[in-house]
């Protein structure tokens, strides 16, 4: 007979790792655990994404939370408006889909150029509207 590797652990330390998965998961930092959204109350979590790959993110979780970011820092330091908006309305008509997506930074806006910033609003005021 197998042991269970938990076996044996007191309760408080088991639901602390636990509460640690969940959080890991949360904050979508390992993609091996995306799924475990799916243990959450479906439409009561906000899922942050930082380098997750959102669209795999999406086609996992589909509509069991509210999926947020995804917007590359990087991009919006080196790349231009174009190149800025092209990929907001991507993340808008591929993860917005059918509600369920926050357009959000990856990480601080320090250090970007305001027009990518501006172009990045922009762009969410006008392809980001729920009709």
């Amino acid at each position: 007979m197998t042991r269970s590797p938990d076996e044996g652990k007191p309760v408080k330390q088991l639901r602390e790792e636990r509460e640690k998965r969940i959080m890991d998961a949360v904050q979508l930092k390992i993609p091996d655990r995306v799924p475990i959204q799916l243990e959450l109350p479906k439409g009561k979590i906000l899922a942050r994404l930082d380098t997750t790959d959102i669209f795999r993110a999406k086609e996992i979780l589909k509509d069991h939370v509210c999926l947020e970011g995804n917007v590359p820092s990087t991009l919006l330091q080196t790349g231009t408006a174009d190149d800025v908006k092209a990929h907001v309305k991507k993340l808008i008509d591929v993860i917005g889909k059918g509600g369920g997506y926050m357009v959000s930074t990856r990480s601080s806006t320090d250090h970007i150029k305001p027009g990518n910033l501006k172009a990045l609003i922009d762009c969410t005021k006008e392809y980001g509207v729920y009709r």
